[in-house]
């Protein structure tokens, strides 16, 4: 049988381990959260300064070359005013995840508010638009949904 110190020695050091795998575990949430929100900045910064060449390196590589075909008809018709992100929802494995979690997550759709003007028409208008943003092979990346912006 433990003595007393020894077992509050023993349950100092399991609570020491467990404390140390939750923030580790939490880190990584966190990193892959950091991560997220950069790719999603940058990505709309380049997109919405008509960077396309740049934002392309954020593009899911099966609609990459889509993208950058579409890419002139976007510069050339699409101007941006404002853009304000509205919410972010996190899944993993398709599954929702509910408010800030430990769990790790793979998908996020992104919603994103616009003030654009899309030629031929002059007026400005108001898009909503989501994106669908993937952890493919480690990096965030997006699979555009060019319909919204060009119909």
């Amino acid at each position: 049988m433990l003595k007393p110190n020894h077992f509050r020695s023993v349950t100092a050091i399991l609570l020491l381990l467990l404390a140390s795998v939750s923030c580790k575990t939490l880190d990584r949430y966190h990193k892959m959260q950091e991560d997220l929100d950069l790719s999603i900045k940058v990505y709309n910064l380049e997109f919405e300064s008509k960077a396309i060449d740049m934002s392309a390196r954020f593009v899911h590589p099966t609609y990459r070359s889509e993208y950058m075909a579409k890419s002139p008809e976007m510069v050339k018709r699409i101007t941006i005013f404002e853009a304000a992100v509205l919410d972010i929802k996190l899944f993993n494995d398709g599954v929702p995840l509910a408010g800030l979690s430990e769990k790790d997550f793979n998908r996020a759709i992104v919603v994103i508010r616009y003030q654009m003007a899309i030629l031929p028409r002059t007026k400005l208008q108001t898009l909503l638009i989501e994106q669908e943003w993937l952890l493919y092979q480690g990096q965030w990346v997006i699979i555009p949904d060019l319909k919204a912006f060009l119909g």
